[in-house]
């Protein structure tokens, strides 16, 4: 199982799982985004520095910054499809198109489309929104996973 994840769910990786806890399922993310099991886009990286509170959140985002990748000829060619399609509309556009505002999310579905990999998300209060993000990883076969599914799948494969 390969993963996208979107910044949402680093967000919630950086600042709110109980590593104390599961120390040994957060050792195996860190190794996951080393090994390119999982991954995210760089704009995604733009968002979890302009949320995050937490210094070490920061500081963790360099240590792990070859985990942000750009998007492909490929992948850029798939987001303006989808832009056409008026997909992302609920996104203001005009600045998305114009790189003014990081995005992350189409960037990151498109990314897990055209690398056959799972779009990971941290479901927030906005229901309407992620059910928009739904509708689209449905319609253009997408898969979906939130992060603590993800992660439990990720570890029973590597521990199988």
């Amino acid at each position: 199982m390969r993963c996208v994840f979107d910044h949402y769910a680093l967000l919630y990786m950086l600042e709110q799982f109980p590593r104390n806890i599961a120390s040994e399922l957060w050792e195996s993310f860190n190794d996951w985004c080393k090994d390119g099991t999982i991954i995210s886009q760089r704009e995604a990286k733009k968002c979890l520095e302009n949320e995050a509170v937490e210094i070490a959140s920061l500081e963790w985002s360099k240590r792990y910054s070859s985990l942000f990748k750009p998007i492909s000829e490929d992948e850029a060619v798939l987001i303006g499809e989808i832009m056409d399609r008026h997909e992302f509309d609920f996104f203001d556009n005009q600045r998305l198109a114009e790189r003014r505002m990081p995005e992350a999310i189409p960037f990151i579905l498109c990314m897990a489309k055209r690398q056959d990999r799972y779009y990971v998300y941290r479901k927030n209060t906005n229901d309407d929104f992620f059910n928009k993000i739904k509708k689209i990883c449905s319609k253009y076969e997408i898969e979906c996973i939130e992060v603590e599914e993800c992660l439990l799948t990720l570890y029973r494969e590597s521990n199988v």
